[in-house]
């Protein structure tokens, strides 16, 4: 899964492998899963961004879950939800840049100015 914390990713790279990410509702119980679109390493965590597959209560289309990502003793991946708004702002803006790098736009749909 390193391979994938890198800037110079090609999200559609990410998205022809379409990695499913399960994860609990904390407030259902209910298992939902998600695509993982990308994940980046930013300020020296790893966070992972995800799109809901089917419809999840309170999710817009276009809407993102972002979690960050810790590794336990064997490697495996634990996603964590992030309370901070200002660690969830940065998160978000190492995506819509990289968004940007992509395909030209950022991910509210504005193009990007030279």
């Amino acid at each position: 899964m390193s391979d994938k914390i890198n800037e110079n990713l090609n999200l559609e790279e990410i998205e022809e492998e379409e990695e499913v990410i399960v994860l609990m509702d904390e407030n259902t119980g209910a298992e939902v899963e998600f695509t993982l679109l990308a994940m980046l390493e930013v300020d020296g965590k790893t966070y992972a961004y995800l799109e809901p597959i089917e419809e999840v209560e309170g999710f817009e289309e276009g809407d993102l879950l972002i979690n960050r990502v810790e590794f336990d003793e064997n490697g495996e991946e634990l996603y964590y939800p992030i309370d901070d708004d200002d660690e969830i702002d940065r998160a978000f803006e190492a995506f819509d840049e990289l968004y940007a790098k992509q395909y030209g736009m950022h991910c509210d749909g504005t193009p990007v100015e030279d």
